[in-house]
């Protein structure tokens, strides 16, 4: 009996090792994993240092315009670059309609100076949108147009905003906006 008691300790024993060995073996393997991740990401870290240094060594020049370059060359240059950031807008500033469901001449041009397609909604303060254009590439224009709100005799404060868009993707790149006020009669 005294043996079999032994030996049930001894099973004991071995399991209760067994459990310990399956409790490290789960947090060893995550050690493990963490280890693999962390040499990972210094590789990694290290091939983009190492572009990096590759790519500046291989600049060169001096910082700056050419030598000699006028003022004025130096300035045209400058202006070029900003007014190809640029985006004019172009809209009437007072606009009356005959009643809420006729046409105003509203006067919206989308500049042919312009490199980006345009769209331009009209809202009332409370943010109300009474109108949407369709998108408008440079130097076209909408000269009169009926609002897709019918307004109540009376005068309008409005904001009409102005979408820059991409023209491959017709993605929004900027906006401008422009108070107006809209006037319908009767």
């Amino acid at each position: 009996m005294a043996n079999n008691v032994h030996q049930g300790n001894r099973n004991n024993a071995a399991a209760a090792q067994d459990d310990k060995k399956k409790k490290r073996g789960a947090g060893f393997y995550i050690g493990m994993i963490i280890a693999a991740i962390a040499i990972i990401l210094a590789l990694v870290f290290a091939v983009f240092m190492f572009m990096n240094s590759t790519q500046a060594s291989n600049r060169g020049g001096a910082a700056g315009q050419l030598e000699g370059k006028t003022p004025q060359e130096i300035q045209a240059e400058l202006d070029k670059v900003v007014g190809e950031g640029m985006f004019n807008i172009s809209i009437a500033s007072a606009v009356e309609f005959a009643d809420g469901t006729s046409e105003g001449e509203v006067k919206i041009e989308n500049s042919p100076a312009n490199r980006y397609l345009m769209q331009v909604d009209m809202m009332l303060e409370d943010g109300t949108v009474i109108y949407e254009s369709p998108i408008l590439e440079p130097n076209y224009h909408i000269q009169t147009a009926k609002l897709s709100e019918d307004l109540d005799p009376g005068t309008y404060e409005v904001t009409a905003v102005f979408y820059a868009l991409d023209p491959n993707t017709e993605q929004e790149v900027g906006q401008a906006a422009a108070q107006m006020t809209i006037t319908v009669l009767g």
